[in-house]
């Protein structure tokens, strides 16, 4: 409990920093499983000597603190070893979005402005035709890839010092403040954002999104990637509390509960469409014989129906990229509109109007935030003063999203203020998508929107990228063709499904495009489908 007028504790280095926490758990609990894969396990003691082996390699590749290394690669026992040697060197993490191509991928580097990329070997060939200034050496996971590129190209191991490489020490010892990653997070009227997070962000991120019983026995199955704040903060949260993250590579609904078994995991994280996908399945008379308790949904979808099928608890709340969780709920909530609420002293929430002044009680308004401690939010996005000025205006964060207290003190999500699409999990750009669109030379105006996923329940949350788009006069616009001139520019996720030409877009007398008109509108019968037209587009499958 925070006594008035008494700051929170802030971490100390030993307390938040990865290189510290990592060096202490390997010290004392060297043989306790840390990381498993679906092929091994690494216990404290091996992720350390793994980390400190890469992280010499770095160091003698002229790597400096505080310069981001970029990392592109599928969830598999090198991300990780390079998450945490790249920490342990004294630099930034930078993940790259595995569906990452063309311009958005320029862009993502370039933001980094990285000398070296750590890169799977089956994505490097996307580099090629790329202006990226600042880079100077490609690391290649998984062999040598069987394409030129423009800077000097090793192969993965080549980086590694010798087993049994002590820690490096460092000139200067890496502090709380420091960041620790450069995550992305979706642009709205720019393009996408690099987030500055700090170890003392990252172990507040861990504290409040993890539920506190989970502990030292606990094995926590990520299913996300770990280019996603929400894959790192978990994993964080184990390594903080010496408990197990269990990376099985990915989601899949029908291997889910088998994965729980085989792992023996205790604890999960579920998002969106999951919910549905694993409902979905067969019921079967085993569906409670499961090692699970704890189960993170966000945002709640048929909680009861979930709960008791499986026989987990279940809690949910709201946090972002650069965010840690500031509302949560209880365990096993029967809101199923809820986000949580306030349940942090040390954190302020207020509902305002577009002048960040309160909005009445029962009145939707945009969720403002602050903490007592710097550090802890964000610190702000890379190269981007202006939107962190904007972000952060009037000494609190703003996080672009409308919500309401409802008569019983529920915190409910209302709508996104801020112009961006949710698919699968991942955060899209309208910016981005717009931009590619306009590229074809046959477009003249587009507005790129969420509708709700057809396939799934209203509840889900999931939703899909429409585009509407006038045509240049004179010219016609084959929705296939155009899909299929996008599919190589852009990242799969990214590509719209549905396309609506029209003759012109709803505007405001300030000639901005009525984005609410079109979402109001959803999917019309003059709303072009390209699953249904046949073009489906799957992920890539790395090894």
């Amino acid at each position: 409990m925070a006594v008035p007028g008494v700051l929170p504790h802030f971490p100390s280095r030993s307390e938040c920093v990865i290189a510290d926490l990592l060096a202490a758990q390997a010290s004392e609990r060297p043989e306790h499983p840390f990381v498993v894969f679906p092929d091994e396990t690494w216990t404290f003691a091996q992720a350390a000597s793994r980390a400190w082996e890469l992280a010499a390699g770095l160091i003698s590749e002229q790597v400096q603190p505080g310069e981001c290394v970029s990392v592109w690669c599928p969830t598999r026992p090198e991300l990780v070893q390079t998450w945490f040697a790249i920490n342990a060197a004294g630099a930034i993490y930078a993940p790259v979005n595995l569906a990452a191509r063309g311009a958005f991928l320029e862009h993502a580097l370039n933001l980094a402005k990285p000398r070296v990329l750590i890169a799977h070997e089956g994505l490097i060939e996307r580099l090629q035709g790329l202006d990226v200034p600042s880079l100077e050496l490609v690391v290649s996971i998984g062999g040598a890839p069987e394409v030129e590129v423009p800077w000097r190209l090793i192969e993965y191991e080549q980086l590694l010092a010798p087993a049994g490489t002590p820690r490096p020490a460092l000139e200067t010892p890496t502090e709380p403040w420091d960041d620790f990653a450069l995550v992305y997070t979706s642009g709205t009227t720019g393009p996408s954002k690099g987030v500055r997070l700090s170890y003392a962000s990252h172990r507040l991120y861990a504290d409040s999104l993890v539920w506190p019983e989970i502990g030292a026995d606990d094995r926590f199955m990520v299913s996300v990637p770990l280019s996603h704040v929400g894959g790192t903060s978990l994993s964080y949260a184990m390594l903080q509390r010496g408990g197990t993250v269990v990376l099985p590579g990915g989601f899949n609904a029908r291997e889910f509960w088998r994965d729980v078994r085989r792992y023996e995991a205790t604890a999960t994280f579920v998002i969106h469409g999951m919910v549905s996908f694993l409902l979905g399945q067969p019921p079967s008379d085993d569906d409670t014989d499961n090692p699970l308790r704890f189960v993170y949904m966000g945002p709640l979808t048929r909680v009861q129906e979930f709960a008791d099928r499986f026989g987990v608890k279940i809690w949910t709340g709201f946090g972002m990229t650069e965010l840690p969780t500031s509302l949560r709920s209880g365990l096993n909530p029967t809101h199923e509109t809820t986000v949580g609420r306030p349940f942090n002293p040390d954190f302020e929430c207020r509902l305002v109007d577009e002048h960040d002044l309160p909005v009445p009680d029962g009145t939707p308004g945009e969720l403002i935030v602050r903490h007592k401690l710097p550090w802890v939010i964000n610190s702000g996005y890379k190269d981007m003063p202006e939107a962190t000025a904007s972000a952060w205006r009037n000494g609190w964060f703003h996080t672009g999203d409308q919500m309401l207290v409802d008569e019983q003190g529920e915190w409910v999500f209302v709508d996104r203020a801020k112009d961006a699409i949710r698919r699968r999990g991942e955060n899209i750009s309208s910016y981005e998508v717009e931009a590619e669109v306009l590229s074809h030379p046959d477009v003249d105006q587009v507005a790129a929107i969420a509708v709700p996923t057809p396939e799934m329940e209203e509840s889900a949350g999931d939703e899909e990228v429409k585009v509407v788009i006038v045509a240049v006069q004179g010219r016609t616009i084959d929705p296939m063709a155009l899909s299929e001139y996008l599919v190589p520019r852009m990242p799969r996720h990214m590509v719209p499904r549905f396309i609506e030409i029209v003759d012109e877009l709803p505007r405001t007398p300030s000639f901005k495009v009525k984005k609410a008109d079109l979402r109001a509108a959803g999917i019309t019968p003059a709303t072009w489908d390209r699953e249904k037209a046949g073009l489906r587009l799957r992920g890539e499958k790395l090894s």
